[in-house]
């Protein structure tokens, strides 16, 4: 990982109780498509504010939440009750062999040394167990979230995002699927800015240029139809979820 990428992967703890508030939960419905049958205890890797927690612990699992950033893990535990909460990160959990039957990380791979990330994964995987990446995306598809990505960029925008599971071919992974979650998020116009504040390719912005961006956002929610003189807006996203189950003991020592 690069100076720049390491810088952008560890902003979000400056802005974790924004983060909290506007970033987008998933939808039971993905988080549900991702985990195997008979699952009982899950990590939640780059567990971040828990999003993604919260949607494991209404589901009724067992979730270790392992998150690097302690402003981070702050909020998480603040707003997810009943979550082991774990420093860590994805290269080294601090999770036992084999010990749960899901490993599942939301909106964070791409801060991820795939090769180490993967290895670790699965190892704490029981034989069998999945291996869940998801991203929401947003769907440029609407005029106005096309609009708004043409002022902040990224890569959290619809084909952002490749096809294939983004793991090392060496994984010892198999059974790859891939699916897309079309759905929205209701928020405030005004929230729109604060959520593309939490964005670490703005974060990171020299303060002109940030600042700049973020009030080039809030003309479009004044100016563009679709958001002026509204109270709420429904914010589109298509949730991209990725899944491989972990090979068992007799398929990785085969020669």
């Amino acid at each position: 990982m690069d100076e720049f990428t390491r810088r952008r992967a560890s902003a979000f703890g400056a802005v974790a109780d924004t983060y909290a508030r506007v970033r987008p939960r998933y939808p039971r419905e993905a988080v549900a498509w991702l985990l195997p049958d008979e699952v009982r205890r899950v990590v939640d890797i780059g567990a971040g504010t828990g999003a993604l927690s919260a949607t494991l612990v209404a589901l009724g699992l067992d979730v270790v939440a392992v998150e690097p950033d302690p402003e981070m893990r702050r909020v998480l535990q603040s707003k997810v009750p009943g979550v082991t909460v774990r420093a860590g990160r994805a290269e080294e959990l601090p999770v036992e062999d084999g010990e749960v039957d899901a490993v599942l990380g939301g909106q964070m791979w791409h801060w991820v040394e795939a090769e180490q990330g993967a290895a670790e994964a699965a190892r704490v995987l029981r034989p069998g167990g999945v291996l869940g990446l998801l991203w929401n995306l947003r769907d440029e598809r609407v005029p106005w979230m096309a609009a708004l990505g043409e002022l902040v960029h990224g890569e959290d925008r619809t084909g952002g995002r490749g096809e294939r599971m983004p793991l090392p071919d060496n994984a010892p992974f198999d059974a790859a699927a891939v699916r897309q979650f079309p759905w929205q998020q209701e928020l405030a116009p005004s929230d729109l800015v604060d959520l593309m504040a939490t964005r670490s390719h703005v974060q990171v912005l020299p303060e002109e240029e940030r600042l700049d961006v973020l009030e080039r956002v809030a003309e479009l929610t004044r100016t563009h139809p679709d958001l002026a003189s509204r109270s709420l807006v429904e914010v589109p996203y298509v949730t991209m979820c990725f899944r491989a189950v972990r090979r068992s003991e007799e398929r990785l020592t085969a020669p």
